[in-house]
């Protein structure tokens, strides 16, 4: 699996680049791309992924959200959502501001 960041030129809102899981182990995935991922960097939650989903709305019309991806165990969003933010992190460190203390 390998994990493409592309950050925005320009931030919009608190979306700061977007995100792809490209498949390339041997299976029925291989060759494929999961996109949609968005990474937003908030001043009270600091870095975060978006995962891809879609709001539909049901018979009584409530909207629900429905996610596409969905882990069959404990903690692996977020093992994914750390190596979504490794990824953009390592590309971004050059470019921020060195601290002074």
């Amino acid at each position: 699996m390998k994990i493409k960041v592309e950050p925005f030129l320009m931030k919009k809102g608190n979306r700061v680049a977007k995100a792809a899981v490209e498949f390339d182990e041997a299976g029925a995935l291989n060759g494929f791309h999961l996109v949609g991922f968005t990474i937003c960097d908030d001043a009270e939650k600091g870095l975060f992924v978006l995962f891809p989903a879609a709001n539909t709305k049901d018979k009584d019309g409530k909207t629900r959200t429905f996610f596409f991806l969905r882990p069959n165990g404990d903690g692996k969003l977020e093992k994914l959502e750390g190596a979504i933010l490794d990824v953009y992190e390592s590309m971004t460190a050059f470019n921020r501001p060195a601290v002074e203390g």
